[in-house]
């Protein structure tokens, strides 16, 4: 698949931290592509629900499903990841690139995260993991956790209503598409990695704007 990339960056963006926020439908792979980007870029500090589960997991009685207490991991990073966007970038903490775990299926919460990051004095950039429906199923199975049918037709339906749109924005014919995004990447499963790792590379240093 082809990279796509909207790209809203300005000369005020410099010095600026980067919020990247890492979307697709369950099973896509973001999980996946967030270890590899966290194991290579140790500096990044990546925020996944996956990381939660895990943390979760050690502390309920054995054998508990974990559809159990899946509604208490999705509020843990959830709060998590509101914490670490409200503290803003920080300049000497090594917290210029935020990289965080969001299905992002949802226009209103895409919008949502987008607005409080640049209010936190973050870029925001949106990658999205394009895969076929097949595919994020199959990812699911091979990953031990099977989402509830209707909650994944529900993101499926989502997503297949916006793709066009996210792809169309990348040409500039559909800002609203893109609304309050610096960069738009839409992306096929096997470069995932490449295009994040490309992302946190190329973010301006905290700090730059106002250096004297």
């Amino acid at each position: 698949m082809t990279v796509v990339v909207r790209e809203r960056a300005t000369a005020c963006d410099a010095g600026v931290g980067t919020f990247v926020l890492v979307g697709g439908v369950p099973g896509a792979g973001k999980s996946t592509a967030l270890a590899r980007v966290a194991g290579c870029r140790p500096g990044v500090r990546v925020l996944d629900s996956e990381a939660a589960r895990r943390d979760l997991r050690g502390r309920v009685p054995r054998g508990v499903p974990y559809g159990v207490y899946r509604p208490v991991v999705h509020v843990r990073h959830l709060a998590g990841v509101v914490r670490a966007v409200l503290g803003g970038p920080r300049e000497r903490g090594g917290e210029g690139v935020l990289v965080v775990h969001d299905p992002a299926t949802s226009r209103v919460r895409r919008w949502w995260w987008a607005c409080l990051a640049r209010r936190a004095g973050w870029r925001p950039v949106l990658v999205m993991v394009d895969v076929g429906r097949g595919e994020a199923l199959s990812g699911q199975e091979a990953r031990g956790r099977v989402v509830r049918g209707r909650a994944f037709a529900r993101h499926w339906r989502r997503w297949a209503a916006q793709r066009a749109g996210l792809l169309a924005a990348s040409g500039g014919s559909r800002e609203g598409s893109a609304a309050g995004w610096s960069q738009v990447h839409v992306v096929g499963r096997g470069e995932a990695v490449s295009v994040l790792v490309g992302v946190v590379d190329a973010a301006p240093p905290v700090g730059v704007r106002g250096a004297r």
